[in-house]
């Protein structure tokens, strides 16, 4: 028996730079199974097209019998009267603008029909061919590391998109960051230029902030998570912000966002004024303009916060980093 003075040898480099590649391309593969998932049910959503549609039809043929500012109404279908449709309706609108909405629903579901079975089956056809591969990796952590196995990991992992493409250094002293995390999108940027600021709010929230043009396209579009909430200063440039959410049911209070949104204010243009817009909204209606430059983005469905600039507090666990000047 091994003495209990003794600590087994760490893992070699070689070992661990494959554990590393196959822990990444498993991460892949979970992410491509939520894939499928999520286009099926878009396409479920999609295949509502007739009855949306319907609906429509419904509130045009019948508009006298829909009531002012209702939330719903019972009417009877156009192509079958003796059916009956349950109609949900917008209060604000009236029957028209309702209608004219079903009709827009109805046609991007429509367009979606066309589009969300071949992206089902690319899909598919990714997550079973890295299953297959996987299958064929996974005792990595039990065979020798032979060349040809890192080989073969290797290119695996180039085959990654861009985003979770392992890039470690061949045979020098550095080392990428971990490919779990750089799979799951959380690895440290490659270059000062776009290491985020990382901070924590008074009630724990994580939060990236960017320090130049190319960091704001970092942190937002490769770090940020769709259901993350995204902040920038309304009218003039600054950082882009993002409040990690993670993956709970949890959503950050007023006095967070609000703390947050002063942050923005603060590392922006308008760092010396008194109240200042900031806009809020989350990652997924966050967009960057084909061939914009570095730094714009274009958001929808946003609120705006009235804040003060003001700068995070030097307190215990606020700034995880060194300082950042």
């Amino acid at each position: 028996m091994t003495p209990a003075s003794e600590t087994a040898p760490p893992p070699s480099p070689e070992r661990e730079r494959a554990l590393e590649i196959v822990r990444a391309l498993r991460r892949y593969h979970r992410r491509l199974a939520r894939k499928v998932e999520a286009l099926n049910g878009d396409l479920a959503d999609a295949e509502r097209a007739p009855l949306l549609r319907r609906f429509g039809e419904a509130l045009l043929a019948y508009l006298r019998q829909v009531p002012a500012r209702a939330s719903s109404v019972a009417l009877p279908d156009p192509h079958e009267p003796a059916r009956t449709l349950e109609i949900a309706l917008d209060p604000a609108l009236n029957p028209q603008a309702n209608a004219a909405r079903y009709f827009k629903r109805a046609a991007k579901a429509e367009r979606a029909l066309g589009e969300i079975p071949p992206r089902i089956a690319a899909a598919e056809a990714e997550a079973h061919a890295l299953g297959v591969l996987l299958a064929r990796l996974a005792p990595a952590g039990e065979q020798d590391i032979t060349p040809a196995l890192l080989r073969a990991l290797d290119a695996a992992a180039a085959k990654l998109p861009p985003g979770v493409r392992p890039d470690a250094e061949r045979g020098g002293a550095a080392r990428a960051p971990s490919l779990a995390r750089v799979a799951a999108g959380e690895a440290r940027a490659p270059s000062a230029r776009l290491q985020p600021r990382r901070l924590k709010s008074r009630e724990g929230w994580e939060v990236l902030i960017g320090r130049t043009n190319e960091g704001n396209d970092y942190v937002t579009h490769r770090l940020a998570r769709p259901e993350d909430y995204w902040f920038h200063v309304h009218g003039a440039a600054g950082s882009h912000v993002v409040l990690r959410r993670g993956k709970g049911k949890n959503e950050p209070s007023k006095q967070t966002l609000e703390e947050v949104a002063a942050w923005a204010a603060y590392y922006s243009q308008a760092r010396s004024a008194g109240k200042v817009p900031v806009i809020v909204t989350r990652k997924k209606y966050v967009r960057k303009p084909r061939k914009a430059p570095a730094g714009l983005a274009v958001s929808e469905r946003e609120k705006t916060l009235m804040v003060r600039p003001q700068e995070p507090e030097r307190r215990s666990g606020a700034i995880e980093e060194a300082r950042d000047g």
